[in-house]
């Protein structure tokens, strides 16, 4: 096909065209469903301590339900949920994945033991999987390629938006529910405070799937349709680009066990070590991981897409490397600091630049995508670097590095610290190596 007549790189649709008002519109609901899928996966970083306390647990099995239970099944999910995305209308999938998380974190409220909960927290992730393939795929069919980068770091702050609100409303319901032995709730009797947290977030899934109805089907950019597309082709096309999957897994699947590790366990490490309750570490938490990310991911968005239209094919990986080349040291000093605000300034840093990739990646995949295969690479990426990677050992591996390496369950901050000195420096030769693979890629989808 001819470049300049692809609906790609003109960001024009091959069929009827979406309003900017209302493209707008259905990208504030994409976003209000990132906030909601976030606050649901990390309010448990909020309970750690009540639950193990409540279930006789461990900090390597919680490691394992806040990782590797939602992790796996995220996982599994991706590329099936990806194939749907591909081939059936995408508001229908977010419609009932949304109600259906919502069901799933309410049945973390209700578990009694460590298998129940991790089949519940499994769920969650299950019934997450379609978010993110949807919404970038919608995404990808609305606006143009030279906004691509701005607008996925908008929906991008979902997430940052989410931690926030995890953290600070979390830790103000918390340390109220904290001061109570039980909550009365009808049908369920008398339930511990953390149960009743996980029920009272779970539960508005079922108005927010409404929110999706009004809009129409965004219409596909291809002039092939959306079926077109075999899984032994989507698989061809990973194996002739398996340098760019690979790059891309080590960089940001490396930067996301990273930011796991600062999200799941950082409010453990301000109550063990500098001794705060939930209200004051989660405002504090709330704060620093959110006002700077979305400043940082806003910031990306519109550096990346002036690059990337002046020419610079690399422009994505290209910003990410100086990034972690300027801010990686001064974030790992900070990390292992015995001063909170040193501590809390360095997750500021962290959460705006260092590991503030998600809306930058989320781009990078739509970039090199074939129309047709938008929403299973959009899975897959979130398999191999959300689910297998990130959120797998984001969770476990501080926890193994706190409790077998340091031996003391204390200092789980200097275990975040010392995966982030694991992660950076291989990020930064992932990108050197594999960045001009990745340049090939992009000039190849341009060309679709």
């Amino acid at each position: 096909m001819v470049a300049t007549a692809s609906p790609i790189a003109t960001g024009a649709p091959a069929g009827r065209t979406v309003s900017p008002l209302r493209s707008a519109a259905l990208v504030a609901v994409l976003l209000v469903y990132c906030v909601f899928a976030v606050i649901d996966r990390n309010l448990i970083a909020m309970l750690i301590d009540p639950i193990r306390q409540s279930l006789d647990l461990t900090d390597t099995q919680m490691g394992l339900l806040m990782g590797v239970a939602y992790a796996a099944a995220y996982g599994l999910g991706g590329l099936p949920m990806g194939y749907l995305v591909d081939r059936y209308p995408r508001k229908w999938i977010l419609f009932c994945a949304v109600i259906l998380w919502g069901f799933a974190e309410a049945a973390c409220g209700l578990a009694t033991g460590f298998v129940w909960l991790f089949l519940a927290r499994a769920a969650v992730g299950l019934f997450e999987a379609p978010l993110h393939p949807s919404a970038h795929s919608i995404i990808a069919d609305t606006v143009p390629r030279r906004r691509l980068a701005t607008v996925m770091s908008i929906y991008s702050m979902g997430n940052l938006l989410g931690t926030g609100l995890a953290l600070v409303i979390g830790g103000w319901i918390v340390n109220s529910l904290l001061l109570l032995d039980y909550v009365h709730v009808p049908l369920l009797g008398n339930i511990e405070p953390w149960q009743f947290a996980f029920i009272v977030t779970g539960i508005p899934g079922l108005l927010l799937a409404l929110l999706i109805v009004p809009f129409a089907e965004p219409p596909r950019h291809s002039s092939h349709g959306h079926s077109g597309v075999s899984w032994s082709e989507l698989f061809q096309f990973i194996r002739s680009h398996w340098q760019v999957v690979l790059t891309l897994s080590i960089v940001f699947g490396g930067m996301n066990i990273v930011t796991g590790g600062i999200i799941k366990w950082s409010p453990a490490y301000m109550s063990r070590f500098f001794k705060m309750n939930p209200a004051e570490y989660g405002l504090a938490l709330g704060l620093v991981e959110s006002l700077p990310a979305i400043g940082g991911l806003l910031f990306a968005g519109w550096a990346i897409d002036r690059w990337y239209a002046s020419g610079r094919k690399d422009a994505h990986l290209t910003y990410y490397m100086w990034v972690l080349i300027l801010t990686g040291p001064i974030v790992f000093f900070g990390l292992m600091s015995d001063s909170v605000a040193y501590f809390l300034a360095a997750v500021g840093i962290a959460k705006g630049l260092t590991v503030n990739f998600l809306g930058v990646a989320a781009a990078q995949v739509q970039t090199i995508s074939p129309p047709n295969m938008r929403g299973r690479l959009s899975g897959l990426f979130f398999l191999m670097v959300v689910a297998l990677l990130g959120s797998t050992f984001g969770a476990l591996l501080p926890a193994l590095i706190s409790e077998h390496v340091l031996q003391d369950s204390v200092r789980i901050g200097h275990a975040i610290a010392a995966t982030l000195a694991i992660f950076t420096p291989l990020a930064i030769l992932a990108i050197l190596w594999g960045r001009k693979y990745v340049r090939a890629a992009v000039e190849e989808a341009e060309k679709m």
